[in-house]
């Protein structure tokens, strides 16, 4: 007994040093965005930089490194697991979502911030702090296993889980948020040709010659043979365009599927497959080698990277919403001045000073916030006429908002509440499940978990993170919800820091407890 609290003791103090150096880096991100140093721009460029050069560098340098085929064979298994972790998730989001009673469209939001959790920024750094700590020795597959080696594996793993979200995000998250916004839906079989459409001059039946005497059986017999073939071409021509548009749009969708991150992993599984071409890159004395360690070398700064945009996404919300709260306290000042005009003519030199505040001045830092527009007396204007521009334009109001559909403070909480219990509590106790289960009772179906432990903890780590940060690039595209997702982001990572304290010492007590077995 005294053995085990110890070991849980030393496992929670591995789980925190893991998240204090998470923590660390992200809130560096966070300080230089409230300061001004990282804005939409900045996160812009360092989110295409890491997307398309030191993701992939960090996925093909670890995956050529740590794993074999053999070893590919044996991972089979982890897409699987990654939907039916998405079916817990949406599970959990459409029955809470019932009970809650939440807005139809707002609990879609709620699907998506469930099903798709963060699968790289923070469960990569956290399987590096953990490998590479002084309690992770249990995580050893055999005497010759190094920290380093568990620590590229697990990131391997980890990030095959991340390449899945990715691509599934702007097809199957979109659709999720009920698809993309403004956009211009094509008219109906628009990319068909329109059929030639008979007129009377043209039918059988009227076989009549132009100046109105009958035809010829022969000239009756002619036209309706070329409005058959004529017919038939059109059919035929429709038919292709319809295969043919229904082929570019498979190709699109492939297309839009195939990002920097899955080429890597696509060439990682070739290389690992050719034995000469993993030869001859992994061998010191080879120039390949030399190109290896330079993409080696970049995807090691695609973790401080990554967790420094983190915490500049984080902090750029908070600026603007503080930006926002101040623009609109001004907005309410401005609507005070003016609703008091009409009772103190006193005011009329303040807001002859403040004239007009056009919605583009009223926006700060790229939020939207809502603007006034005062029509102020001319001084030419005599009294009567003042009184009765007060009385019919006194006052314009014009507010800019980011959506329709309004939802309550007490629904917005429930989605909050519902999206966190289902990412830190319902998913990660049915992974918990799951994977005792087939660990205990069913080892020869998944070899990895027995002779790898380090990927029953990747697993578990990835049922328990909070929403991924892109959330909010996905509500910002589908024009629903900006503000809703950017709460659920900010209160997911506040409460996750401490939430992951507590379940990683759990997932590394009960990781060491099976692998024993």
């Amino acid at each position: 007994m005294a053995s085990t609290s110890a070991s849980i003791l030393v496992f929670a103090f591995t789980a925190v040093k893991a998240l204090l150096e998470v923590f660390l880096i992200g809130f560096s991100g966070y300080v230089f965005a409230r300061n001004g140093t990282l804005n939409k721009s900045t996160l812009k460029s360092l989110s295409v930089m890491s997307v398309s050069l030191l993701t992939p560098a960090l996925l093909f340098s670890k995956m050529t490194e740590t794993l074999d085929p053999t070893l590919l064979v044996e991972l089979w298994n982890e897409p699987v697991f990654y939907f039916i972790y998405g079916g817990f998730s949406l599970l959990w989001s459409r029955i809470g979502s019932r009970v809650f009673k939440l807005d139809g469209e707002y609990a879609r939001l709620c699907d998506v911030a469930t099903f798709f959790a963060n699968t790289n920024t923070l469960p990569v750094s956290l399987i590096k702090s953990i490998a590479l700590s002084s309690g992770s020795s249990f995580l050893l597959k055999d005497a010759a296993d190094t920290p380093l080696k568990v620590a590229a594996r697990g990131v391997s793993y980890a990030m095959i889980f991340a390449t899945l979200n990715n691509i599934l995000r702007w097809s199957f998250g979109v659709a999720l948020m009920g698809g993309m916004g403004d956009t211009t839906k094509s008219t109906f079989n628009s990319v068909n040709p329109t059929p030639r459409v008979a007129t009377p001059s043209d039918s059988p039946t009227s076989a009549f010659q132009a100046d109105g005497s009958p035809g010829s059986p022969t000239d009756v017999h002619g036209e309706l043979t070329t409005l058959l073939d004529e017919s038939a071409m059109s059919s035929r021509q429709s038919t292709l365009a319809s295969v043919w548009s229904k082929t570019c749009n498979i190709a699109t969708a492939v297309r839009a599927c195939l990002t920097a991150p899955v080429y890597a992993i696509i060439v990682a599984f070739a290389v690992i497959l050719i034995e000469p071409m993993h030869e001859a890159l992994m061998n010191p004395d080879t120039i390949w080698y030399t190109v290896w360690s330079a993409i080696d070398m970049c995807g090691d700064a695609c973790v401080p990277l990554i967790l420094i945009s983190l915490g500049g996404q984080l902090g750029l919300m908070e600026r603007e919403k503080a930006s926002h709260s101040k623009a609109t306290g001004r907005s309410e000042y401005l609507r005070g001045l003016a609703s008091g005009y009409a009772s103190n003519t006193s005011s009329c030199a303040e807001l002859n000073n403040l004239q007009t505040i056009s919605p583009s001045q009223a926006t700060s830092n790229g939020a939207v916030v809502p603007s006034i527009i005062l029509r102020m007396p001319t001084s030419t204007e005599t009294l009567e006429e003042q009184m009765q521009h007060r009385s019919s334009e006194q006052l314009t109001v014009h507010v800019q908002d980011e959506q329709s559909q309004q939802i309550s403070s007490i629904e917005q909480k429930r989605g909050i509440l519902l999206v966190l219990t289902g990412r830190f509590v319902f998913v990660p106790t049915m992974a918990i499940i799951l994977i005792s289960v087939l660990r205990i009772f069913f080892p020869q179906l998944l070899p990895i978990m027995v002779t790898d432990p380090v990927y029953i903890l990747t697993l578990l780590i990835l049922s328990a993170t909070p929403p991924a940060i892109n959330l909010i690039t996905v509500a910002q595209a589908t024009g629903k919800f900006e503000t809703e997702a950017a709460q659920m982001l900010f209160y997911g990572y506040v409460l996750g820091i401490f939430v992951l304290a507590i379940e990683v010492a759990g997932f590394l007590w009960l990781t060491s407890t099976l692998s024993t077995l």
